[in-house]
């Protein structure tokens, strides 16, 4: 089997809807991390994570919009 090379094209729309898909599963995973968290130390690390996260989240939020209006190249 022969295979071609093909140039991938992202824009920036499309990586800041990588991030927000990875930061989604992030949270998830937290999430359940926390549920079954027997530790006082784990939750609170956890907690302190999914801040991070949301932060993260939140600029990337903000990249998105700023992309979409053509505010950046």
């Amino acid at each position: 089997m022969k295979l071609e090379k093909r140039e991938i094209t992202l824009n920036e729309a499309d990586s800041l809807k990588d991030v927000f898909y990875l930061e989604r599963t992030l949270l998830r995973e937290y999430k359940e991390g926390k549920v079954y968290a027997e530790r006082k130390e784990l939750t609170n690390e956890l907690v302190t994570l999914v801040e991070e996260t949301r932060q993260d989240m939140e600029k990337a939020f903000e990249l998105w919009e700023k992309s979409k209006a053509g505010e950046f190249c």
